[in-house]
């Protein structure tokens, strides 16, 4: 069945997250000793880990401001690792982090070039995303991604979330296609797959670590948007992609997780 409209998930999907987060972690270990005696990859996860909790729980709900969540999730990080700082030098970190996040924004390897593709070939592009507007739109604009993509939906002004069905049944209407002609493509499993095949729409799990395809629900996988070809051929359903001996169909579980900055 052809193809009307692609549905993405901004972080770590279109949006390389990871890498910025990354080079921000990197920072903070090369000025605090502290820090720079651990390992990077066990320090990424919790702090990580930390950013999701709090963004979900308090920021998304309105309860704190992006400011105050980066001082929250900071305090407890160094916490975690039982590192006490003088409040001057948390602060001297947070902004460090920041500061080298926004230097390091960039799109996900080959993710402007399949937009691109889509976009000049009529199929409509939209962005559904766990995030405050103002935060999702800059990091379209920095990457030029928002000259390809046509609605982004943002759980801050439609009030629900993902895996929730409604947010995407709302990207649905505004881009005008129904379920069984929309593909959804994210890097959560609970957050973008559950949710999307709870709406009834073919969903693509767009991960770039070698992870097993969970049990349920049914969806194909994708680890890289090149080469690209291959790329359009897993999202669009084209003859010739791989077979879709990954895909099982059964009952859907429930879910978490997106990503500021």
């Amino acid at each position: 069945m052809a193809v009307d409209a692609v549905l993405f998930d901004l972080d770590d999907t279109l949006y390389d997250h990871r890498h910025a987060r990354r080079a921000g972690m990197q920072a903070m270990r090369r000025v605090e000793p502290a820090l720079g005696r651990l390992p990077l990859d066990r320090l990424d996860r919790t702090f990580e880990r930390l950013l999701s909790d709090i963004h979900i729980s308090l920021v998304l709900t309105g309860k704190i401001s992006l400011t105050q969540s980066r001082w929250l999730r900071m305090t407890r990080f160094l916490e975690e690792y039982r590192i006490e700082l003088p409040r001057r030098r948390v602060q001297e970190l947070i902004d460090l982090r920041l500061e080298t996040y926004v230097r390091h924004r960039r799109a996900v390897p080959g993710a402007v070039a399949l937009l691109r593709h889509l976009h000049d070939s009529g199929t409509t592009v939209g962005v559904v995303t766990n995030n405050l507007r103002s935060e999702q739109a800059e990091k379209l604009r920095v990457t030029g991604l928002d000259r390809l993509v046509d609605h982004l939906v943002c759980s801050e002004q439609v009030g629900v979330t993902k895996p929730d069905a409604r947010i995407f049944r709302i990207a649905l209407r505004r881009a005008g296609a129904p379920p069984q002609r929309t593909v959804m493509v994210g890097d959560s499993w609970e957050y973008d797959i559950v949710g999307a095949v709870r709406a009834g729409i073919r969903a693509v799990w767009f991960h770039r670590d070698s992870r097993p395809l969970p049990p349920m629900p049914s969806a194909d996988e994708l680890r890289s948007f090149r080469p690209l070809a291959r790329a359009i051929g897993v999202i669009l359903g084209r003859p010739g992609r791989p077979p879709r001996s990954t895909r099982r169909a059964t009952r859907i579980r429930g879910a978490r997780g997106p990503t500021p900055r």
